[in-house]
Order: C-alpha cells, then sequence, then structure tokens
C-alpha cells in the first residue's frame, strides 16, 4: 500500500505531511527518540510530521505522536529526540529535477546544511552524509491551521482560522482543530475573523480549557484604539496565545504588532511590514498606537513621587539599595528628634 500522491506537494506551515523515500511505501516513523523507515500505514501518528516555521523563518518537522521534531543526532543519524525545535533540528527542502526533495539538516546552526541520506536498498535507517536520497512529501489533506509559526516559543503564535479556504466563514473548531491546539500547549485564542464561533464551537473550547476572545475586524481596514487594548487584555495575563484571522497575514500582523508595541518594542514601519500589515489604515493606527503609548510613559514619568525620584538618583549616585539608605536617613532623624525632645523637657542636662 502506498501513501497518496507522488510525493510532489508543495511544503506549507502549518500542514501535516508523510515523508517517503521516494517512489517506494517506505516512510519515515517515529519509535522512542528514533527514526525509522516501515512500510506506509494509513492513519498511524507516528508516521505524521508538522510543518512548523520560527520566528527565524527556520523551516522544522514535528512528529504528530511523539511531539517531537526530525533532526540530527550526535552520532550522525536521525531521529527525533528534541522537545524543541533547535539548530539540529532546521530544515531544507529542495526540490529535485528527478522527482521528490532532497532533504537537508542544519549542522549546528551554520548555514552548512548536511544531507539526509538512506546508506543503501535495504537500511531502515537514516544518516547525515555528503550524499543526498531523494525523499517524497505527501500532504495529509485536512488543512487545520495553515501557516503555523511561533512568534514567541511557547507563548505567542500566529496562523490562518482553521480551515480557512480563502473566506472568513470557512473558519471551524471542531475536535480535529481542537487536537491541534492541545498539541502545541495553545490555552488562548485572539480571533480578528470578522465572524464570531458559534455557541457550539465556543462550547467545544472551554471543554478543552481553551478561552476564546473575537475582536470583530475586516479585511484591510483597521481596528479602533480601544480594539487594540481588548487584543492586549486578552493576551497580557493568559497562557500560550494564537492570533488568528482568516488568511493570517493583514489582521493577524496588526494585532501581533499591538502586542510587541504593549511589551515596549520600538517598531518601525519596516517591523509592522515585516508582520505582515501591508494597508495605509492598519499603519496608521498601529502609529497612533504607538503615539499613545508614549505619551503613556511620559506621563508616568512625570508623575512619579519626589521619593521615587530620590530612590533613583541615590541608586544611581551611590550604587547601593535604596531602602537601606532612606532607613539610615529616617532612624538618624528619629534620634535628633528624641534627643531635642529630651533636652526641652528637661530631661537631659548639659
Amino acid at each position: 500500500m502506498f501513501p497518496p500522491g507522488h510525493g510532489n506537494d508543495h511544503l506549507d506551515v502549518g500542514d501535516i505531511y508523510w515523508i517517503s523515500v521516494f517512489g517506494t511505501n517506505k516512510m519515515l516513523a517515529a519509535t522512542g527518540e528514533e527514526i525509522c523507515l516501515r512500510e506506509y500505514e494509513k492513519g498511524h501518528w507516528n508516521q505524521m510530521l508538522i510543518c512548523e516555521m520560527n520566528s527565524d523563518r527556520r523551516i522544522s518537522m514535528r512528529n504528530r505522536y511523539t511531539k517531537r521534531y526530525l533532526g540530527r543526532r550526535e552520532n550522525h543519524t536521525v531521529g527525533c529526540v528534541s522537545s524543541h525545535s533547535g539548530a539540529s533540528e532546521w530544515l531544507t527542502f529542495t526540490r529535485s529535477s528527478l522527482g521528490g526533495y532532497w532533504l537537508e539538516v542544519s549542522h549546528d546552526g551554520k548555514n552548512e546544511p548536511r544531507s539526509i541520506q538512506r546508506p543503501n536498498n535495504y537500511s531502515p535507517n537514516l544518516k547525515v552524509a555528503e550524499h543526498c536520497s531523494q525523499f517524497g512529501l505527501h500532504k495529509i489533506k485536512n488543512k487545520v491551521f495553515r501557516r503555523f509559526q511561533w512568534v514567541i516559543p511557547n507563548r505567542l503564535a500566529r496562523s490562518s482560522a482553521p480551515y480557512y479556504d480563502g473566506e472568513d466563514a470557512d473558519e471551524s473548531i471542531n475536535e480535529t482543530s481542537i487536537e491541534f491546539l492541545i498539541s502545541y500547549g495553545i490555552k488562548n485564542i485572539i480571533s480578528l475573523n470578522s465572524i464570531e464561533l458559534s455557541p457550539r464551537q465556543k462550547g467545544r473550547l472551554r471543554a478543552a480549557e481553551i478561552s476564546y476572545s473575537h475582536i470583530r475586524a475586516f479585511e484591510c481596514t483597521a481596528v479602533t484604539q480601544e480594539q487594540f487594548d481588548q487584543i492586549w487584555n486578552a493576551y497580557d495575563k493568559s497562557g500560550a496565545t494564537i492570533v488568528y484571522c482568516g488568511y493570517g497575514d493583514g489582521r493577524t500582523g496588526m494585532a501581533i504588532s499591538a502586542i510587541q508595541l504593549f511589551q515596549g518594542r520600538a517598531l518601525d514601519d519596516n517591523d509592522i511590514r515585516e508582520n505582515g500589515v501591508q494597508c495605509p489604515s492598519q499603519i496608521a493606527a498601529l502609529k497612533e498606537l504607538r503615539d499613545r503609548i508614549n505619551k503613556w510613559k511620559s506621563r508616568q514619568c512625570l508623575a512619579l513621587p519626589t521619593l521615587t525620584l530620590l530612590q533613583i538618583v541615590l541608586k544611581t549616585i551611590v550604587g547601593q539599595s535604596t531602602p537601606s539608605i532612606l532607613n539610615r536617613h529616617h532612624t538618624q532623624h528619629l534620634r535628633k528628634k528624641r534627643s531635642d525632645r529630651m533636652h526641652s523637657d528637661g530631661i537631659c542636662k548639659e
């Protein structure tokens, strides 16, 4: 039995794949921390890999069953060892003119990828070597959160709406999409989709202990300053959060930029555009938010009480703990006050 497709499918972040030795029914399968070649078995999660991209735009593949990443091991073999995507798990897929892909893995984070190879036609294992083997890439067609990527690892992610296929109304929360969220440890959703989830879908999220905030936004339009505040409030004290709209670009990028501004990041126009924001109205709204945050910071600085300013000055000049300096000053003041009172009462005589 062979996997569906010819092994020439495109690589898209957030989608799930089988990887085969090209032209065969031998699939990469996780067995503990090892990767072995096994015959294709329909529906077996240990043969499925989820495509991910980190904030540096590095691609990695996470096994759906073990939740560990495909990568290079110390003995120059290939396995699924790490629960986090590091330099040893960064992968490069290059289309082969003969069909399928050449697959390479990063070498200690350097720009020197090494080839992944099947040593011979009978070996069940893979190794890191000088020459590539051809691999097939077979996309599993039930797309869930496309274009998924971490902005802040294990804290803030972004993606398309679940099951997005061109319209905001495509969004759907079912058992599969909840399983996807749980597998990434997502505890909070901020949606800028123009359509709110149905009560039934919200109930599914509640049952899975995943919170949901809907900030209605329309394509190529900005949200209000009040809605920016709602986005921050929904994110600030929550767990791992995913932000999406429809496609996962402009509105999502606008929300990501707002969160970064609230966190104190100094974003310029290029940073905002790199987050996917292109519409002038959205960029203008983010500039207004940036100005508003800067004015608030200025007012907070001006409103610092005298004691706080004194603490800052003392810490800067003396380099000591301010409370100890102030306490020492306060103690000396009390002693002098007590001595003066004793003199005036005639208790203490010269």
